[in-house]
């Protein structure tokens, strides 16, 4: 059985002042992604497996990036 996260509440306890190192484009990005995932993980078929595991793949790109990005930062 999965486990049910509501994104809206845990956006409300992450509100924080702006963080002049995060790229919102990044963080839109991300907030979809993550909607995406919600739903193709509560329909369960092969495609939507597929689309998971693609979404998945695109995430680790993404946090690749951004980290990359942010070690350029902190330098």
């Amino acid at each position: 059985m999965a486990t049910i996260i509501n994104l809206n509440e845990v956006r409300a306890k992450r509100r924080r002042p702006p963080d002049p190192r995060v790229d919102e484009a990044f963080v839109a990005a991300w907030e979809s992604i993550f909607e995406a995932l919600e739903l193709v993980e509560t329909i369960q078929t092969p495609r939507t497996a597929r689309a998971r595991e693609l979404l998945l793949r695109g995430l680790a790109v993404m946090l690749e990036r951004e980290n990359r990005r942010l070690g350029q930062c902190m330098r």
